[in-house]
């Protein structure tokens, strides 16, 4: 599958669970692909490997997307290296699981600033890279929390609601300028962000999934693939649900 060749790709929190599929999916389309990690320098260069093994191109970068001096450097340094921008796949993001009423004010602060601040000057940053080519694909990783979420969701489903919006706004300020936005929305993915959440409530999220059983995150990085090439070339502002039938249920 070639959908991405020629395209160079970066992808956040991809030194693990839904970003490493992320990132090996774009490799196997035929992307070059920017690995990038907050801490864990290893596990990158693990992706790395891996998709290099596979024929593919990767650079791992370090980013931490709830600081915006350190994303304005990241951008820059990956979009230098990697050939300019074709696509940027905003996918890092904290979960705080539990009550909202016994919630830690500081990990509050730290899941906005990754899972709304990041993508919001991520987005800044990559598209200003992006306007003077006049292409260039911006695909946020959401969820179906933001419109169906479970117990022990209230803040995380409300940060990813904001990416709905985000993508939106940007595919009416900047379609015209030839850039598209699109948030592929999964479920329940079987990653490690996951695992609270099923520790409070698996049976009640299997329940509510007509397909009964959780995505693997290799079916949500096809989904991001697709949105990314030129399959998806008027797709434009439009939020992609993955999740087993569980936001129509």
């Amino acid at each position: 599958m070639t959908a991405l060749a020629g395209r160079a790709v970066a992808v956040t929190g991809a030194s693990r669970g839904l970003g490493r599929a992320i990132a090996i999916a774009a490799a196997r389309s035929g992307a070059r692909v920017g690995v990038a990690y907050r801490s864990s320098r290893e596990a990158a260069i693990e992706v790395c490997r891996a998709i290099e093994a596979a024929g593919g191109e990767a650079i791992p970068f370090a980013i931490d997307v709830a600081s915006p001096d350190d994303v304005r450097r990241a951008v820059g340094a990956i979009d230098d290296a990697i050939g300019g921008l074709d696509g940027w796949v905003s996918n890092a993001a904290v979960h705080v699981a539990g009550p909202l009423v016994t919630a830690d004010t500081d990990a509050l602060r730290r899941l906005v600033d990754t899972n709304v601040l990041g993508p919001i000057v991520c987005a800044r940053e990559v598209i200003a890279r992006m306007l003077p080519r006049r292409r260039g694909v911006v695909v946020h990783v959401g969820s179906v929390a933001a419109s169906r979420p479970s117990r022990g969701q209230a803040a995380y489903a409300a940060t990813k609601g904001s990416l709905e919006a985000l993508t939106r706004a940007i595919a009416v300020e900047y379609g015209r300028k030839g850039l598209r936005a699109v948030c592929v929305r999964p479920g329940a993915v079987d990653t490690d962000m996951l695992a609270a959440t099923r520790a409070l409530a698996e049976d009640e999220i299997l329940a509510r999934i007509p397909m009964r059983r959780i995505a693997r995150p290799d079916e949500v990085a096809r989904a991001v693939v697709f949105a990314l090439g030129d399959d998806a070339s008027y797709v434009n502002g439009a939020v992609i649900d993955v999740d087993g039938g569980y936001a129509a249920s």
